[in-house]
Protein backbone atom coordinates (compact mmCIF):
# COMPACT_ATOMS: atom_id res chain seq x y z
CA UNK A 1 0.00 0.00 0.00
CA UNK A 2 0.99 3.65 -0.88
CA UNK A 3 2.59 5.67 2.26
CA UNK A 4 0.54 8.32 2.18
CA UNK A 5 2.22 9.71 4.95
CA UNK A 6 4.99 10.39 2.78
CA UNK A 7 2.69 13.01 0.61
CA UNK A 8 3.18 16.52 1.30
CA UNK A 9 0.68 18.33 3.15
CA UNK A 10 -1.42 19.88 0.85
CA UNK A 11 -2.46 16.63 -1.01
CA UNK A 12 -3.18 14.94 2.37
CA UNK A 13 -5.40 18.02 3.09
CA UNK A 14 -6.98 17.17 -0.59
CA UNK A 15 -7.20 12.98 -0.38
CA UNK A 16 -8.74 13.81 3.44
CA UNK A 17 -11.68 16.32 1.63
CA UNK A 18 -12.13 14.22 -1.38
CA UNK A 19 -12.66 11.00 0.82
CA UNK A 20 -15.25 13.45 2.94
CA UNK A 21 -17.07 14.78 -0.31
CA UNK A 22 -17.77 11.71 -1.91
CA UNK A 23 -19.23 10.17 1.11
CA UNK A 24 -21.41 12.97 1.77
CA UNK A 25 -22.33 12.91 -2.08
CA UNK A 26 -23.07 8.91 -2.12
CA UNK A 27 -25.04 9.35 1.34
CA UNK A 28 -26.88 11.80 -0.14
CA UNK A 29 -28.03 9.98 -3.79
CA UNK A 30 -27.97 6.88 -2.70
CA UNK A 31 -28.53 6.52 1.24
CA UNK A 32 -26.57 3.68 3.52
CA UNK A 33 -24.21 5.50 5.72
CA UNK A 34 -21.95 2.41 6.15
CA UNK A 35 -21.52 1.73 2.30
CA UNK A 36 -21.28 5.22 1.79
CA UNK A 37 -18.00 5.64 4.08
CA UNK A 38 -16.60 2.60 2.75
CA UNK A 39 -17.46 3.27 -0.51
CA UNK A 40 -15.50 6.24 -0.79
CA UNK A 41 -12.81 5.36 1.22
CA UNK A 42 -12.12 2.73 -1.78
CA UNK A 43 -12.53 4.95 -4.60
CA UNK A 44 -9.84 7.34 -3.02
CA UNK A 45 -7.79 4.81 -1.34
CA UNK A 46 -7.87 2.19 -3.26
CA UNK A 47 -5.37 0.28 -2.30
CA UNK A 48 -6.38 0.32 1.15
CA UNK A 49 -8.16 -3.52 0.16
CA UNK A 50 -11.90 -2.54 0.59
CA UNK A 51 -13.30 -4.43 -1.96
CA UNK A 52 -17.08 -4.45 -3.43
CA UNK A 53 -18.03 -7.45 -1.43
CA UNK A 54 -17.20 -5.82 1.40
CA UNK A 55 -19.36 -3.22 0.63
CA UNK A 56 -22.18 -5.23 -0.19
CA UNK A 57 -21.55 -7.38 3.07
CA UNK A 58 -22.19 -4.37 5.14
CA UNK A 59 -25.42 -3.01 3.70
CA UNK A 60 -27.60 -4.33 6.67
CA UNK A 61 -25.85 -2.53 9.07
CA UNK A 62 -26.95 0.72 8.32
CA UNK A 63 -29.48 2.85 10.29
CA UNK A 64 -28.56 0.99 13.55
CA UNK A 65 -28.74 -2.38 12.16
CA UNK A 66 -31.26 -2.81 9.12
CA UNK A 67 -32.57 0.59 9.31
CA UNK A 68 -33.88 0.09 12.73
CA UNK A 69 -32.24 2.83 14.89
CA UNK A 70 -31.49 0.93 17.64
CA UNK A 71 -28.14 0.01 17.37
CA UNK A 72 -24.33 1.59 16.98
CA UNK A 73 -24.61 4.54 14.22
CA UNK A 74 -23.65 2.99 10.42
CA UNK A 75 -20.91 5.38 9.91
CA UNK A 76 -19.30 4.77 13.10
CA UNK A 77 -19.74 0.75 12.51
CA UNK A 78 -17.75 1.60 8.86
CA UNK A 79 -14.93 3.28 10.91
CA UNK A 80 -14.71 0.31 13.22
CA UNK A 81 -14.31 -1.81 9.92
CA UNK A 82 -11.79 0.07 8.24
CA UNK A 83 -9.11 0.73 11.36
CA UNK A 84 -9.61 -3.26 11.78
CA UNK A 85 -8.80 -3.79 7.92
CA UNK A 86 -5.29 -2.54 9.39
CA UNK A 87 -4.89 -3.86 12.88
CA UNK A 88 -7.82 -6.43 13.61
CA UNK A 89 -7.50 -9.94 14.44
CA UNK A 90 -6.96 -12.62 11.64
CA UNK A 91 -8.74 -15.83 11.64
CA UNK A 92 -5.23 -17.23 11.55
CA UNK A 93 -4.30 -15.82 15.31
CA UNK A 94 -7.73 -16.05 16.83
CA UNK A 95 -5.48 -16.95 19.83
CA UNK A 96 -3.38 -13.87 19.25
CA UNK A 97 -3.27 -10.26 20.86
CA UNK A 98 -5.33 -7.27 18.94
CA UNK A 99 -6.79 -5.51 21.84
CA UNK A 100 -4.81 -2.20 20.87
CA UNK A 101 -7.31 -2.42 17.82
CA UNK A 102 -10.30 -2.18 20.08
CA UNK A 103 -8.44 0.62 22.26
CA UNK A 104 -7.83 2.96 18.83
CA UNK A 105 -11.59 2.68 17.73
CA UNK A 106 -12.39 3.43 21.00
CA UNK A 107 -10.54 7.05 20.97
CA UNK A 108 -12.53 7.64 17.94
CA UNK A 109 -15.57 7.01 19.04
CA UNK A 110 -14.97 8.95 22.49
CA UNK A 111 -15.10 11.82 19.84
CA UNK A 112 -17.78 10.67 17.62
CA UNK A 113 -19.70 10.74 21.23
CA UNK A 114 -19.16 14.28 21.97
CA UNK A 115 -19.83 15.19 18.66
CA UNK A 116 -22.98 13.95 18.09
CA UNK A 117 -23.91 12.99 21.99
CA UNK A 118 -23.95 9.21 21.71
CA UNK A 119 -23.23 6.34 19.39
CA UNK A 120 -26.42 4.91 18.78
CA UNK A 121 -27.75 6.23 15.64
CA UNK A 122 -31.30 7.05 17.35
CA UNK A 123 -29.17 9.31 19.84
CA UNK A 124 -27.19 10.95 16.67
CA UNK A 125 -30.36 11.68 15.30
CA UNK A 126 -32.13 12.77 18.20
CA UNK A 127 -28.94 15.27 18.65
CA UNK A 128 -29.01 16.35 15.05
CA UNK A 129 -32.73 16.63 14.23
CA UNK A 130 -33.94 16.84 17.91
CA UNK A 131 -36.02 13.03 17.77
CA UNK A 132 -35.22 10.10 16.12
CA UNK A 133 -37.44 9.58 12.84
CA UNK A 134 -37.91 6.30 12.22
CA UNK A 135 -38.28 6.75 7.93
CA UNK A 136 -39.25 3.36 7.02
CA UNK A 137 -42.48 4.90 8.19
CA UNK A 138 -44.94 7.54 6.71
CA UNK A 139 -44.96 9.65 9.22
CA UNK A 140 -41.58 9.22 10.05
CA UNK A 141 -40.34 9.83 6.40
CA UNK A 142 -42.57 13.22 6.39
CA UNK A 143 -40.69 14.43 9.99
CA UNK A 144 -37.09 13.30 8.46
CA UNK A 145 -37.29 14.92 5.49
CA UNK A 146 -38.43 18.42 7.00
CA UNK A 147 -35.81 18.12 9.19
CA UNK A 148 -33.53 17.60 6.34
CA UNK A 149 -32.52 13.90 7.59
CA UNK A 150 -30.58 13.13 4.19
CA UNK A 151 -28.17 15.72 5.39
CA UNK A 152 -28.20 15.53 8.57
CA UNK A 153 -26.69 11.79 8.18
CA UNK A 154 -24.57 12.82 5.18
CA UNK A 155 -22.35 15.17 7.50
CA UNK A 156 -22.31 12.08 10.03
CA UNK A 157 -20.84 10.20 7.35
CA UNK A 158 -18.65 13.21 6.01
CA UNK A 159 -16.89 13.22 9.43
CA UNK A 160 -16.35 9.40 10.06
CA UNK A 161 -14.93 9.69 6.48
CA UNK A 162 -12.67 12.24 7.08
CA UNK A 163 -11.37 10.19 10.67
CA UNK A 164 -10.00 7.22 8.79
CA UNK A 165 -8.91 9.39 5.85
CA UNK A 166 -6.57 11.54 8.38
CA UNK A 167 -5.39 8.05 10.06
CA UNK A 168 -4.45 7.14 6.74
CA UNK A 169 -2.48 10.17 5.52
CA UNK A 170 -1.28 11.22 9.12
CA UNK A 171 0.42 7.55 9.54
CA UNK A 172 -2.02 5.98 11.86
CA UNK A 173 -2.98 3.67 10.11
CA UNK A 174 0.24 1.06 8.94
CA UNK A 175 -0.26 -1.88 6.59
CA UNK A 176 1.69 -4.28 7.76
CA UNK A 177 2.66 -3.23 11.05
CA UNK A 178 1.72 -5.05 14.44
CA UNK A 179 -0.04 -2.11 16.21
CA UNK A 180 -1.25 1.12 15.74
CA UNK A 181 2.02 3.75 16.93
CA UNK A 182 -0.95 5.88 18.68
CA UNK A 183 -1.17 7.11 22.42
CA UNK A 184 -5.15 6.18 23.50
CA UNK A 185 -5.79 6.05 27.10
CA UNK A 186 -7.23 2.81 26.54
CA UNK A 187 -4.69 0.69 25.15
CA UNK A 188 -3.33 -2.40 27.20
CA UNK A 189 -0.44 -3.93 26.21
CA UNK A 190 0.03 -7.90 26.49
CA UNK A 191 2.89 -7.54 28.94
CA UNK A 192 0.78 -5.38 31.19
CA UNK A 193 -1.67 -7.47 31.11
CA UNK A 194 0.30 -10.45 32.13
CA UNK A 195 1.65 -8.63 34.96
CA UNK A 196 -1.62 -7.59 36.15
CA UNK A 197 -2.50 -11.50 36.07
CA UNK A 198 0.97 -12.49 37.82
CA UNK A 199 -0.04 -10.22 40.70
CA UNK A 200 -3.47 -11.49 40.94
CA UNK A 201 -3.13 -15.10 41.02
CA UNK A 202 0.63 -14.63 43.21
Amino acid sequence: MKNYSALPDREKEALVNKARELAYATEMKYGNCVQSVLNALREVFPDMGITQEMIKGCFGLAGGCCISLKGTCGALSATAFAVSLFYGRPADDFGGYYEDCHALIRTVMDDFEKEYGGVLCSEVLTHNMGAAYDWKTKDGLDAYNAHDGSSHDASVVAWCTGRVAGMLVDGTLVPGSARPDVANPYYRSPASLEAEKSRKNG
